[in-house]
């Protein structure tokens, strides 16, 4: 019979959890420092292989279809991550509060996913005599995508520095050596009534505009690179299964961040099953909601049976490729059912923690097989040129990556890890103020001769 779990309660002072938080910011271990240095290195790769492609010009698709797919792969894993603090602060779920931090910070990854997207828009045609989302409306979608990519990544640092303000406010106070500009960004933060009233609800909007800005932008880059380029590719769900995949995936985003801070990070006494268990139960339900939607796209070409419909399928799952769609399909949905099936895997840190893994490397290989397919699709000016294009005509073959490709992909995921690793030593990366906050609803009661955790709801 196993034992019954009890949430965790901290037994710190508010003084005492500032000074362990702080002290694990800025402590440089040996280990952060080689892997900071592993991470630097391979980032600095991905630049070199990129150097490469763009001596070759922006005139062929065909040679950034992996450059692209990285680019989806961060929009949908770091850019979504944040989600998972604002969806959770505006339903005041309270066990999201140790995971808060992980989740904003990934709000940083926004500053390379936005250099990443310049050369990407600059690479897309004119929507101008071809079917697009935008009806031929003239400069787009040069300036309204990479308005709205630019101002998604404006406002998750914004956020992220909000969110902040108070735990850069305690390291100022704490630490006289902490940087000038740093200390600018405190907003001469006290930690009045009024001010944390203004913090609030400065949360809520941006978090509010966030989630729709998200949405607006995971719909065009599936619209306008992705269906666009594909002759004859009709597909109304795709977008949703975009940003439905982007949630599955902040929240395996969160998860991993999560996990390697609680073993590597210092941050056990903080973080608990809790995290990982309420996590576990989103991201169960999210890859249900996966296979759905891709499923109500799916059924709509296979009963439909036309020719371009039969042609999009082969190319793009059952022949061309095929094994990155398989790979997805294990790893986005079997795996993570499979595993939070089961209330032990569910109720454990590693259980979804493993689950966050294998949906990332899931939702790669699905950007793969987006991304790279669509651009190999769309070298065919004469076709994107034309104000009705022919369908596809024939399942065209697989692009496999060259040496710059595999490059760019590596180097991209490593140079959001690295940004993420580097943010971590400037702000505290579990919230000092949403932990001392939490720790005034909770506490221990002796009842019916068990000790049980009360939880105080003052909203």
């Amino acid at each position: 019979m196993s034992s019954h779990y009890e949430p965790q309660v901290l037994t710190q002072t508010p003084q005492e959890v500032t000074q362990e938080i702080l002290g694990l910011t800025k402590r440089w271990g040996k280990d952060f420092k080689i892997a900071l240095a592993i991470f630097g290195g391979l980032f600095l790769i991905g630049i070199i292989g990129f150097v490469i492609r763009i001596s070759g010009g922006l005139n062929d698709l065909n040679s950034w279809g992996y450059f692209m797919a990285t680019y989806a792969f961060l929009l949908t894993t770091a850019s979504s991550a944040p989600i998972v603090s604002i969806t959770q602060r505006m339903v005041r779920s309270h066990w999201r509060r140790p995971m808060a931090r992980a989740s904003e910070m990934f709000a940083v990854v926004g500053i390379l996913s936005t250099l990443m997207f310049i050369p990407l828009i600059l690479l897309l045609p004119s929507a101008e005599g071809r079917r697009s989302m935008w009806f031929e409306w003239p400069g787009t979608p040069l300036v309204t995508d990479l308005l709205a990519v630019i101002f998604l990544s404006i406002l998750g640092l914004a956020l992220l520095w909000v969110a902040s303000i108070p735990d850069l406010a305690a390291r100022r106070d704490h630490d006289r050596t902490m940087p000038r500009w740093a200390v600018r960004l405190t907003m001469d933060w006290r930690g009045t009534d009024r001010q944390w009233k203004v913090l609030r609800g400065a949360l809520m909007l941006m978090g509010a505009l966030y989630f729709l800005f998200l949405v607006y932008v995971h719909t065009i880059i599936a619209a306008d690179f992705a269906m666009a380029l594909v002759p004859g590719w009709k597909d109304a769900i795709l977008p949703t299964y975009h940003a439905l995949s982007g949630l599955q995936s902040a929240f395996a985003s969160t998860v991993v961040a999560t996990f390697l801070l609680y073993k590597f990070g210092g941050f056990k006494g903080f973080i608990s099953v809790d995290q990982f268990w309420s996590a576990g139960k989103i991201m169960f339900a999210l890859s249900l909601l996966w296979a759905y939607f891709w499923m109500s796209g799916f059924m709509i070409y296979w009963y439909g049976r036309q020719p371009v419909e039969q042609n999009i399928l082969r190319y793009l799952m059952f022949e061309a490729y095929i094994v990155p769609f398989v790979i997805s399909v294990v790893f986005n949905f079997l795996v993570p059912f499979l595993v939070l099936l089961w209330n032990f895997a569910r109720r454990s840190v590693l259980g979804p923690a493993i689950v966050g893994f294998s949906i990332l490397f899931g939702t790669l290989f699905d950007r793969i097989r987006l991304y790279v397919a669509s651009f190999s699709a769309g070298e065919n000016t004469e076709s994107l040129e034309a104000l009705h294009p022919e369908p596809l005509s024939q399942v065209l073959p697989a692009v496999m990556p060259g040496v710059p490709d595999v490059m760019i992909v590596v180097g991209g995921i490593s140079g959001a890890i690295f940004l993420y690793m580097l943010a971590t030593k400037l702000i505290p990366a579990v919230s000092i103020w949403e932990i001392t906050e939490g720790m005034l609803y909770r506490t221990r009661r002796t009842f019916l001769k068990r000790t049980i955790m009360v939880m105080g709801k003052p909203e």
